[in-house]
This record gives C-alpha cells, sequence and structure tokens, in this order.
C-alpha cells in the first residue's frame, strides 16, 4: 500500500513492497504549487477517480503533484485521513476528502490492475474494441471471442499492454495491432463483478442435479425469459430469430455456431446484453 505523507512542502507517497518503506521527496525542479482547499480534489490535484464502490483511480495527470507523489491508475483507494473507504463508491471518497482539514488528505492505496493473456483467434483478433483516452475503456468483449474467454468484460479498463502503461487510445491499439497472431497480455482494472465460466475440459466432472439444482435452472430460466420480454417485446421479428437459433442450438450443441450467429441477431447494445445471459 502507498500513502500521501505530510511534510513540510506537501504530501508525497511511497510504496510499500514487503522492504522498509522510503518516502519520495521532488526535487526543486519537481516542485508545484499545491491548491490552497480540497474543494477541487481529486481533479485539482492531477488524478481522476470512478468505480460505484470500490473507487479505483481511473487516470493520473503527468507531472501533477498525483503523479509525483506515485499514485497510478489502477490503484484501489482504501483510506482517507485513515478513515476506512475500501467500499464507498467515488463520488463517497470525494465527499470526505474534499472536508478533511489537511491539504491534500492523505491516502492509501493498492494497485488492483490485474494481468490477462489473451490467445488470438483463428483470424489472429482478439474481440475487443476499446475507446476514449485516459483512461482506456473496453467498450465491446463477447463473452464467446478470445478476449472474453481470457476474462475480459466491456466496461474493464486497459491500463496496460504487454507490459507498457497506455493512456492513449492511439499508443493503445497500435501495440494490439503489433500482438496480432501472439499472445497478448492486457493490464486491466475490472470494475464491475466478475463471473467465472466453466471450461468445457471440465463439463464431464458435472455430478448429476438434485432437486435444488433443477429448481435453481428453472428459476434462471423464468429470469431468463422475463429478461428477454423486457428487451425484445416491442421488436417480436428479433424474438422469434432468438428463439429459433436456440432451439437449433439445444438440437445441435454447436457453441462456435452460436457465438457466429448471436451478434447478427442481437445488434444493438442493449439487446447483445442478452448473450451474457444466454
Amino acid at each position: 500500500m502507498k500513502k500521501f505523507l505530510q511534510n513540510k512542502k506537501g504530501r508525497y507517497s511511497f510504496r510499500n513492497q514487503n522492504k522498509p518503506a522510503v518516502p519520495r521527496y521532488p526535487s526543486k525542479d519537481d516542485f508545484i504549487a499545491m491548491p490552497t482547499s480540497n474543494q477541487g480534489w481529486p481533479e485539482e490535484f492531477g488524478f481522476q477517480l470512478g468505480g460505484s464502490g470500490p473507487s479505483y483511480i481511473l487516470s493520473v495527470e503527468e507531472g501533477s503533484s498525483a503523479y509525483l507523489a506515485g499514485l497510478q491508475p489502477g490503484d484501489q483507494v482504501l483510506e482517507i485521513e485513515g478513515q476506512n473507504v475500501c467500499t464507498l463508491g467515488f463520488q463517497a471518497v470525494i465527499a470526505i476528502a474534499q472536508t478533511q482539514r489537511n491539504i491534500p488528505p492523505s491516502i492509501g492505496v493498492v494497485s488492483r490492475i490485474q494481468q490477462m493473456d489473451i490467445t488470438p483467434g483463428p483470424d489472429g483478433r482478439f474481440g475487443f474494441t476499446i475507446v476514449g483516452d485516459c483512461p482506456l475503456l473496453v467498450e465491446d468483449c463477447s463473452p464467446c471471442s478470445p478476449a472474453g474467454r481470457g476474462g475480459l468484460r466491456a466496461g474493464d479498463y486497459v491500463m496496460e499492454v504487454n507490459g507498457i502503461p497506455v493512456r492513449q487510445h492511439e499508443m493503445a491499439a497500435a501495440l494490439i495491432k503489433a500482438s496480432q497472431g501472439r499472445t497478448l497480455r492486457l493490464g486491466v482494472l475490472c470494475l464491475g463483478p466478475r463471473r467465472k465460466v466453466r471450461s468445457s475440459e471440465n463439463m464431464d466432472e458435472i455430478q448429476p442435479e438434485g432437486d435444488g439444482m433443477r429448481t435453481d435452472r428453472k428459476h434462471k430460466a423464468l429470469e431468463f425469459n422475463r429478461k428477454i420480454d423486457q428487451i425484445l417485446g416491442e421488436e417480436p421479428e428479433v424474438k422469434e430469430k432468438l428463439f429459433a437459433v436456440l432451439k437449433q442450438y439445444a438440437a445441435e450443441k454447436k457453441v462456435d455456431w452460436l457465438a457466429s450467429v448471436l451478434p447478427d441477431i442481437l445488434t444493438t447494445d442493449e439487446q447483445q446484453t442478452l448473450i451474457g445471459h444466454i
């Protein structure tokens, strides 16, 4: 964990790596003026927060006080002035920080970047798209794509590509393109809940289901039907095509075929949320 530390010229941070922590003090050339209040925290100190709980640092401006202190994109906020905020959303964390007397308030953080190795598909591609700059948001990623099978989800943030920190879309896209046909390693910040996907290799280990499992499957089926009615209620043609595809899949059990045809039927962002349920 790293924390901003109070000293005569401001607050700086150190990173604990199982050895005695040494505070990093900027040189005279690095020193920049601190804001006179916390009302503009965190933006006026050079970083951006996100997350509905916990809160994470999404971006850090180069040359800012946060940057010089060692804060990094992908850090989770654990404490503000010693107060535990590890479960709070970013708006609540900002509200607490802006009421503190010390400028800026001390902040305890720990990196939450996850490394994901993604093997390309037969066409050499990875099956996801990113948008924006600083941070880079995963806009689209099918669970059936190589990236989806590797653990990537829409709504995640890409912080590193092949070990290189990335802030700009152009640079990230170039690094990803250069990796086509080879395994891609992404450093990812995952804000949403993760759901483990059972691999096909383990299917033969499934035990015969009991009454409890049958009840659970029935409940999930009813919930899925309600979801379809909610999203496709005004689009009977799409609904009819979807059920025809699912019926064919139930008879043939061809997963790759199902994964290839679903995006052609469910074309809007809202419709494609059904793919995860399927």
